[in-house]
């Protein structure tokens, strides 16, 4: 039954969860982005708020629900719209899963630039909510990089579109990026217009180890250098090393570095050699298909988990190797996105709070001292407010409350759970 009470959290999870512990006061699956509007404008009117959802995959990420609503699921939303592939773009609704519109893409031999991970579940929608990226990030970038158009829904209940099949977008906010990774607070992503490339017919991973973290480092910095063009560049702790592999005759439990390359058969050869003539380093290279997609799936899975404590730091890419020497990897198995910057950190056993916080503050510290920060993407709800989820408070903060009470001043949509929205709770 649905309440039109939204002065309580309900005591029945009977309409599904919202995350951290809270149920939805409302459950609501639109058909149409007219019905879509009839939504948020009734849940407005109640005084309640709005929760996207699609595959459902990140909903305890972030911050508790700042307030009781409704459980918005985007799922029926997943028509095709456009898709002039000798163009290379593509427009979906959002929640088409990741895995549809690859098989879509797959019919003309072309993929998404962005990864993620359970993409039979994941919605595209979602992922750019989240603005997820995995270990081809150097070679592809971001979602951010991929998307030129935005169709989506405002607190007023007006589908609002941004940017398009054009690049060159000039006046106003660019919406498209701006709702890549904003996690729903802003407005609720209908349509996305995607730039997509032809997928390669080669791939190969490079498996080079070594017994402490500063060879490795040597070779990331070269390839700034290097003829070789990689699609990944993924440097590893012993831990990390031994969690992720599964395939026989690579070496486990020593410092990793893992070198994606892809292209042609030639292309991809040719790569392969030139990488080990400028390092004169000896490698394992992991070319059958049978065994390369597995182990880049097992390094974009990573960083889901399944630990219980889940952080992301990002820092210069020059840090990254003394940033990961300085974890206990008897505690961490941490893997880097090398060339970027990013590193993924999961707790490798039991953890109290108290541990969990000191540990976390002691990264967060290291990382914020060399000009980054420190998230906690996934733990306990009760130990979110001493961990500070979204890490140390940034100057940009304060300018995104700005673009929030602009977008949504009434605080709608997923109120509460992005940085520095503690403030705008109701």
């Amino acid at each position: 039954m649905i309440s039109d009470d939204r002065s309580a959290w309900p005591d029945a999870p009977g309409l599904g969860p919202l995350g951290d512990g809270r149920c939805a006061s409302a459950a609501f699956r639109p058909k149409t982005v007219a019905e879509l509007a009839d939504v948020v404008k009734a849940e407005a009117a109640l005084g309640g708020a709005i929760y996207p959802q699609g595959g459902r995959l990140a909903l305890d990420y972030g911050l508790p629900p700042g307030r009781p609503g409704a459980a918005v699921d985007l799922t029926a939303l997943a028509d095709v719209v456009d898709y002039p592939h000798a163009d290379m773009t593509v427009t979906v609704q959002a929640g088409m899963t990741v895995a549809a519109l690859q098989a879509l893409l797959d019919e003309h031999r072309q993929r998404l630039l962005f990864e993620v991970p359970e993409p039979d579940r994941a919605t595209i929608g979602g992922a750019l909510a989240t603005a997820v990226c995995g270990p081809r990030r150097y070679g592809l970038g971001r979602p951010r990089d991929s998307i030129i158009g935005v169709s989506f829904m405002t607190a007023a209940g007006v589908e609002v579109d941004g940017g398009g099949r054009v690049v060159k977008n000039v006046a106003g906010y660019d919406f498209p990026k701006l709702l890549t990774g904003s996690l729903g607070t802003l407005g609720v992503i209908t349509q996305a217009t995607l730039k997509v490339r032809p997928k390669p017919t080669a791939s190969a991973l490079i498996w080079l180890t070594a017994p402490t973290v500063e060879p490795l480092d040597a070779h990331v910095a070269a390839l700034n250098a290097s003829s070789v063009r990689p699609t990944a560049v993924e440097l590893l702790n012993p831990s990390a090393a031994t969690h992720i592999v599964g395939l026989p005759g690579l070496k486990t439990r020593l410092w990793t570095l893992v070198v994606g390359i892809e292209g042609d058969p030639d292309s991809v050869a040719w790569q392969v050699d030139e990488f080990r003539r400028e390092t004169g380093a000896d490698f394992e290279v992991v070319r059958d298909e049978d065994e390369v997609e597995p182990l880049w799936a097992g390094l974009l899975d990573f960083q889901t988990g399944p630990a219980p404590l889940v952080c992301s730091a990002s820092l210069r890419p020059s840090r990254v190797a003394a940033f990961l020497a300085g974890l206990d990897p008897e505690r961490w198995a941490a893997k880097a996105h090398a060339g970027d910057g990013v590193v993924w950190l999961n707790a490798l056993e039991g953890w109290t709070e108290d541990q969990a916080v000191e540990a976390v503050e002691s990264a967060r510290a290291v990382a914020v001292r060399d000009g980054g920060n420190l998230v906690v993407a996934y733990c306990p709800t009760a130990w979110k407010p001493r961990l500070r989820v979204w890490g140390e408070p940034r100057g940009d903060w304060a300018f995104g409350r700005k673009v929030k009470q602009a977008l949504d001043p009434d605080g709608l949509m997923n109120p509460g759970r992005f940085a520095g929205e503690e403030a705008l709770r109701k």
